[in-house]
């Protein structure tokens, strides 16, 4: 590990420029466009040629997957391990203090989209690659990189990359927080309509993935002969992680149930309210937890007028013991008596690998051994590839973060949110936790795990 410490830091400068080379290309997904090599569009093509590029730089194996993902694959062994990446990200939103998409460095800080959520990471992965291929560690495996263009809008390209290849033995993907993720919960986004057209209210619109707490919305409504433009400020972060954010949905209907609404409106900006005030969907009747994974979460995500229609769109992520037969008979009971129908609904299941798993445990050790730490295994509300692959767990690369030096305001530098921040001293450590869990599977075998 001292070597691999001295590698790094002669690898430091070309680390930070590959990541910039990333963060420049405002990678989000586009709705898929068969037949083409670009799939999820232009710019997630230029991103993902842009990894391939290092690959080919750095003499690795590097594949193309019809455009829905890349990999890199290195080792001398048969059996394959996976790590899995992805290279689009949401939309930068509102209120950046640095450029979303030009990539500051100040005070040992990486800022901009996709440093955290998931260009930083995927470039610690590729690292670690890189210094396996070189100084030669894996004669028993062989491990593939998949980068992937859809995560955050759908993971078609997952779903794409395993219909047409084999699944590795074992997997885990890098986007999300240390030690190991065992599991993941439910993910249930569903959309709402209101039954009539709303002639008060002309304009309407708050948030634009559903993954994201929405940080600004906006209204205008008709209260006799005058038009009342309001909006809202809100604190944007994950949809997944309510803690510490400020919904701007819920804040514009509160501000908007102060003046005197006709019936219909009234209800409806009641039910935004009340869908968007509270990230544990409380006050819509859903709430439920268990004791493996903690609480449901319900995130108001995008709001928008159409026709003179509300919709809304809803991010709930529920426990791994729950359906969601469990709560969407009473969100739409709710729903039904202030005006709105279930216009749409799509559910990801929730996954769990058992903790005392031999994969799970040798990961543990790994990154046990390189931080000194002793945390346990742990179920998230975040969704990754992981629920889509078989024998996956999520690992890494996020370590706490002492950003009090940049000054950010309150709600700035997390992921999804404005002035996405991440330390390059704990991609760097991440380098080092990958290289012994890499390590570690090569002496002991697959077939042991």
């Amino acid at each position: 590990m001292e070597d691999l410490k001295c590698w790094l830091e002669s690898q430091k400068e070309q680390i930070v420029k590959d990541i910039e080379g990333l963060v420049s290309i405002e990678s989000v997904a586009e709705k898929v466009k068969e037949h083409s090599q670009a799939p999820f569009g232009d710019k997630c093509r230029e991103v993902l040629d842009k990894m391939l590029s290092y690959g080919l730089r750095d003499k690795m194996a590097a594949f193309d997957h019809a455009g829905y993902c890349g990999s890199v694959l290195v080792g001398e062994g048969k059996e394959e391990i996976g790590i899995w990446s992805h290279l689009d990200v949401v939309p930068a939103g509102k209120d950046w203090l640095y450029s979303p998409f030009s990539m500051s460095i100040k005070d040992g800080c990486l800022i901009g989209r996709g440093v955290q959520d998931n260009k930083g990471p995927a470039i610690a992965v590729y690292y670690t690659l890189k210094y396996c291929q070189e100084k030669k560690l894996l004669k028993n495996i062989c491990v593939r990189q998949i980068f992937g263009c859809q995560e955050e809008s759908g993971m078609g390209d997952v779903i794409y990359y395993l219909s047409h290849n084999k699944a590795p033995a074992y997997s885990f993907v890098a986007d999300c927080g240390f030690p190991v993720c065992c599991g993941e919960k439910g993910i249930c986004r569903i959309t709402m309509e209101g039954q009539e057209a709303l002639e008060n209210l002309l304009e309407l619109q708050g948030g634009v993935v559903c993954n994201s707490v929405p940080d600004f919305a906006r209204a205008q409504l008709l209260i006799g002969e005058e038009k009342i433009d309001i909006s809202a400020q809100g604190i944007g972060g994950h949809a997944a992680s309510p803690e510490g954010t400020v919904n701007a949905i819920g804040v514009l209907a509160e501000k908007m149930k102060e003046y005197e609404l006709p019936g219909g409106l009234k209800k409806a900006v009641s039910f935004l309210y009340n869908a968007g005030s509270n990230g544990y969907g409380e006050k819509i009747g859903i709430a439920c937890e268990d004791e493996i994974s903690g609480r449901l979460t319900c995130n108001a995500g995008v709001l928008s007028l159409e026709e003179g229609k509300i919709r809304l769109t809803l991010d709930i992520r529920y426990p791994v013991t729950i359906k969601v037969d469990d709560f969407l008979p009473k969100l739409a009971e709710g729903a039904g008596k202030a005006g709105f129908a279930v216009k749409e609904y799509n559910d990801s299941r929730p996954y769990y690998m058992e903790k005392d798993h031999p994969f799970v445990e040798l990961l543990m050790d790994a990154w046990r051994e390189e931080t000194g730490l002793d945390g346990e295994p742990y179920v998230m509300g975040g969704g990754t590839y992981a629920r889509h692959i078989p024998n996956a767990v999520a690992f890494g690369t996020g370590m706490d973060r002492d950003l009090s030096a940049l000054n950010l305001p309150e709600g700035h530098g997390n992921c999804h949110g404005a002035d996405e921040t991440e330390v390059l001293d704990n991609l760097l450590k991440s380098i080092h936790i990958y290289v012994n869990a890499l390590c570690k599977l090569d002496s002991r075998g697959i077939e042991k795990q």
